[in-house]
């Protein structure tokens, strides 16, 4: 009896020790990307009436954690966007291995080239009020503005800076978010406004077909530090190289196209000098 009892305990621990081998090499060998086919927004839940948390541009991925919900008709798949639940519809994506055999999906905003990008997630991005609209075009402008406040030359400072934008241009102007694509500090961190793919609220009659960096600071008496500078030049570049404004792109001053002072007569001046200006 006492035998039969060892036994079958002996074989129990073998089936469970395989069963848990056979499931770690899965979920290490077979992990699933959700790549987007077109330009599609990242929502906060299932359905469209959710927030949007980012907007996920073609080709781009997010690793898929499995679940997926129906809402109206249409099925939504549930996927991780910087550690939290993302949701995306599956008419617009394409489920398939995760480059690197199990290795989570890239940022969606984190191009090869750029410089370091915090997202909205990482910066405590309020969300918007409304869906961000999609770019039709590639963009054909990049727009240099100032955001003529304080300067900033810390993370914490500049994420400081950043939802400060965020709430006046929400709660004084009446915009669904903040009005810029990216922002720059003096920490030399590039901060995601609306992101590649959404029309921004930066540049009256140009942001259906440009997009707009605010450097933070008032750049009238001087210049951004080389940190700020050298980061809004690797993103015009990395912006570039991976096709989000034309090849024949223009690059011009806020300033260039209405009437104001943007982006400050310094780094006005500096940028005329710029490739494609």
């Amino acid at each position: 009896m006492n035998f039969l009892f060892h036994v079958q305990e002996k074989m129990r621990f073998i089936f469970a020790f395989f069963v848990f081998a056979d499931l770690c090499i899965y979920s290490t060998l077979a992990a699933d990307c959700a790549c987007a086919t077109t330009a599609v927004h990242v929502r906060d839940g299932a359905g469209t009436t959710h927030n949007t948390l980012t907007t996920l541009a073609t080709g781009h991925c997010l690793t898929f954690k499995g679940q997926r919900q129906t809402v109206a008709g249409d099925s939504w798949v549930n996927v991780d966007y910087n550690g939290r639940d993302g949701w995306i519809h599956e008419g617009y994506v394409h489920i398939q291995a995760c480059a690197g055999s199990g290795s989570p999906a890239s940022s969606a905003v984190q191009l090869p080239g750029c410089p370091h990008i915090v997202t909205r997630h990482e910066w405590g991005a309020r969300s918007p009020t409304r869906p961000h609209t999609l770019l039709t075009h590639t963009p054909k402008y990049m727009f240099i503005h100032h955001g003529a406040t304080p300067f900033c030359h810390t993370k914490a400072e500049c994420t400081q800076m950043v939802k400060s934008a965020q709430n006046y241009h929400m709660d004084g102007h009446g915009y669904s978010d903040i009005e810029y694509s990216f922002l720059v500090g003096e920490d030399g961190n590039v901060y995601e406004g609306r992101g590649w793919d959404a029309v921004g609220a930066h540049t009256l009659n140009y942001n259906s077909v440009g997009l707009a960096i605010c450097v933070i600071g008032d750049f009238t008496n001087r210049l951004p530090n080389d940190a700020a500078l050298n980061a809004v030049k690797q993103l015009v570049q990395c912006a570039h190289d991976n096709h989000k404004i034309t090849a024949t792109y223009m690059l011009r001053g806020h300033r260039d196209v209405g009437a104001t002072a943007c982006p400050g007569n310094k780094l006005y001046e500096l940028i005329k000098t710029w490739p494609h200006y």
